[in-house]
């Protein structure tokens, strides 16, 4: 969410009980705008909080030219220091679904996971990561599966460029009801013609994104219309905590996820 709108948003959001307090607010606004001046970012956006034993984890997303592969993730526990995570491995990404304990609120913590799937002698079967590395794969994950836009909010220029819509409208009412009208905020895992195939307003400027109506299974995806149809909300099953919301024939929207950065794994079996 756009940390200059973080006031006009307080009333959209309520994610696993948690509010976003005044004192928070402000705290957000005065740290992350330092943080934005200092590394001279086009936007930043507050991407919400990962419990932690210890201390929790707030997470902020830095934009620059490209919106789409210039970002820059940060995370903090005391407001004062963000530290830039570092870019998510993939085999950090497969021991972070692995791990099952809660995060301890140190970054620098070295913790053992066990990958039952290999043989017991092998040497990768247990293997030590940083908590840093594990929040930066968890959160890597997050924004592959369950990260999203409206379409028309994120654009794609003539050079490639990919942008946030400084003229976006909002969806219609009918539009804001279809899972096709929402997109990955990610580098695109499908093929072009894909989207092409499927709509007849196809435009590639606001289309180049995987649509999550194409997601498995179906069902995986919880749209409502709330306070008289004015506003959408979307919950990702497979991450509990993460909510999007858009106000109806605005540009208003927002992205927040707050929870302990655990998949559900067990959602094709309760579809």
């Amino acid at each position: 969410m756009n940390i200059h709108k973080l006031w006009e948003y307080k009333d959209y959001v309520n994610v696993n009980g948690m509010m976003l307090t005044s004192e928070l607010i402000s705290v957000l606004q005065n740290s992350l705008t330092l943080l934005q001046v200092e590394n001279h970012f086009a936007h930043v956006q507050y991407w919400g909080q990962i419990y932690a034993v210890d201390a929790d984890y707030h997470i902020a997303v830095g934009l620059s030219k490209d919106a789409l592969a210039d970002r820059k993730y940060y995370y903090t526990t005391d407001f004062k220091f963000w530290g830039l995570l570092p870019k998510a491995k993939k085999k950090y990404k497969h021991l972070s679904i692995l791990a099952t304990y809660p995060f301890r609120g140190d970054p620098a913590l070295k913790i053992k996971v066990l990958d039952e799937a290999v043989e017991e002698n092998h040497p990768d079967r247990c293997s030590i990561m940083k908590e840093e590395s594990r929040l930066a794969a968890t959160i890597s994950t997050i924004c592959d599966e369950a990260e999203i836009c409206a379409r028309g909010q994120i654009l794609k220029q003539p050079d490639g460029t990919v942008v946030i819509n400084p003229n976006y409208y909002g969806l219609t009412a009918p539009e804001a009801k279809l899972l096709k009208s929402y997109l990955h905020f990610r580098i695109p895992q499908h093929r072009w013609n894909t989207n092409l195939l499927t709509r007849q307003d196809y435009n590639y400027s606001m289309d180049f994104l995987d649509s999550i109506d194409q997601d498995i299974p179906s069902g995986c995806w919880n749209l409502s219309l709330e306070r008289n149809g004015s506003v959408a909300y979307l919950k990702s099953l497979y991450w509990p905590g993460m909510m999007y919301f858009h106000k109806v024939k605005s540009p208003e929207a927002g992205f927040l996820y707050v929870g302990n950065g655990r998949k559900n794994l067990d959602v094709p079996f309760l579809l």
